[in-house]
């Protein structure tokens, strides 16, 4: 499996236009039931990020596909959960593993729609969240909400650190093999990162209504909207 992932990165290396295209997909699959569990999407957009920033690529596109591919890809299996319901979860190959659905749905008891957003940032659940979202029926507007604020924190949390590696490498002239123990600083950091603040949640679980009290201000902001 490491060999395809480092043949994509290969590719990319050689062909920096597609970078875009690949950022959208893996940000797609990030929220896609098992996918998002053995494919190291967050891993492989700070490297395709890093390639494409060194070869010139512009960052918006980047960004603006790692946004949209998280929230097309939420939406797409929280579609699934509220069109196939439990089937879903009892269908081959997710009933294999219904220790993720447990967990994803204690996830959302404990955080309500505040799980969506918390979700992206937690490893396992996020690739489930959105599915049994869906099968337990969760609001759309509250779903979508949380949906797209959370695409707009999670985008810059990978695009960015690959943007400042290259910057980093340009700067300091470093070998290829500078670059990868760079990257594999810079997915460290970011994993070290997401622990803590999962830990931090767990020992204070008042800041967790964090995250549903931004969903619940917004809904209130876009309030006057909902009716044009």
């Amino acid at each position: 499996m490491a060999g395809y992932f480092s043949q994509l990165l290969d590719f990319i290396a050689g062909h920096p236009h597609y970078a875009v295209t690949a950022v959208f997909l893996l940000a797609l699959s990030e929220a896609v039931p098992l996918v998002g569990v053995v494919v190291p999407g967050s891993t492989l957009i700070i490297a395709i990020s890093a390639l494409a920033t060194g070869a010139d690529v512009n960052l918006w596109p980047l960004l603006g596909a790692a946004v949209a591919g998280a929230i097309v890809g939420d939406g797409f299996s929280f579609w699934l959960g509220q069109r196939y319901h439990r089937e879903v979860l009892q269908a081959w190959p997710l009933c294999r593993y219904p220790q993720f659905v447990e967990r994803s749905e204690d996830f959302i008891r404990r955080y309500g729609t505040g799980s969506v957003f918390l979700a992206r940032f937690a490893a396992v659940v996020r690739a489930f969240v959105p599915l049994v979202a869906g099968v337990l029926q969760m609001p759309p507007r509250q779903f979508y909400l949380a949906n797209v604020l959370s695409a707009l924190a999670w985008a810059p949390a990978h695009v960015f650190p690959g943007v400042l590696l290259a910057l980093a490498i340009r700067l300091t002239g470093a070998s290829g093999g500078e670059l990868a123990i760079y990257l594999i600083l810079s997915v460290l950091a970011l994993s070290l990162g997401a622990w803590a603040a999962h830990q931090y949640l767990n020992r204070h679980p008042l800041s967790a209504r964090l995250a549903p009290a931004v969903t619940t201000a917004a809904s209130k902001i876009f309030k006057p909207y909902q009716n044009h």
